[in-house]
């Protein structure tokens, strides 16, 4: 699941850009951090995604990519990851 689904009503007040949901995802304390390296990798390829919606969400799983790729443990759901 998405860790920003439970602020979901705050989060749609909010004007979400690229930037702010990479800035906010860097604030999320993560038990089971990736690590730089794979966290990039994973960015760059969802990046190259036409799944991609604009620069932050998944248009599959619904998630800001920012936050998802940051998970040892996450998994993209098109297995590109």
């Amino acid at each position: 699941p998405c860790p920003v689904c439970d602020n979901m009503e705050h989060l749609s007040a909010m004007d979400m850009t690229p930037e702010l949901v990479a800035e906010m995802a860097a604030a999320e304390p993560v038990s089971d951090y990736a690590g730089d390296k794979l966290v990039e990798k994973r960015l760059e390829i969802c990046g190259a995604c036409p799944r991609l919606i604009g620069g932050m969400t998944c248009q599959d799983c619904g998630c800001f990519v920012q936050f998802r790729v940051r998970h040892k443990t996450a998994a993209c759901i098109n297995g590109k990851w």
